[in-house]
């Protein structure tokens, strides 16, 4: 290597051209996206995986509009269920929700998590509750398709 090259990154790691690149995820954002998926804040070990995962997986969101979205999921927790299940249907390949489900990769593989993922008996009365559930998700994903489609104008 020249030493005029030294300081420079190899040329398929370098930006886009006018492209900004996002910060590594913050204990704020690995925070939020565990509780949103178990209901609880992550452990120290499990915050500093999940950077190293979004990292190694270069997990950047790229283009504006997944930066203010993830943004705005991480100043704003509540939105995180409902853009994640809109998201899903509308951009199942947004590098959010990548990032969504390598926060849930982490905590599904943590001892301390673990039993949370792995199937348990219920009762036949735990029906009712289901449908309850599935009713809510139908909702949260209506109002996620509303969010995620009126990004320009609402949510900025």
């Amino acid at each position: 290597m020249t030493a005029e090259g030294a300081g420079r990154a190899p040329r398929d790691e370098r930006p886009f051209a006018g492209e900004r690149q996002a910060p590594n995820p913050t204990t704020r954002e690995a925070e939020s996206f565990a509780r949103y998926m178990i209901g609880e804040p992550p452990a120290p070990a499990e915050v500093e995986r999940y950077r190293r995962a979004v990292e190694i997986r270069d997990a950047a969101p790229r283009t504006e509009r997944y930066r203010r979205l993830l943004e705005c999921m991480i100043r704003r927790p509540w939105t995180i269920g409902p853009l994640d299940a809109g998201l899903a249907l509308v951009d199942p390949e947004s590098p959010v929700r990548f990032r969504l489900c390598l926060m849930l990769a982490v905590l599904e593989a943590s001892p301390a998590h673990c039993r949370r993922f792995l199937p348990a008996p219920y009762p036949k009365a735990a029906l009712l509750g289901l449908a309850l559930r599935m009713a809510v998700a139908a909702a949260r994903s209506v109002l996620g398709i509303a969010m995620v489609r009126t990004w320009g104008v609402l949510w900025r």
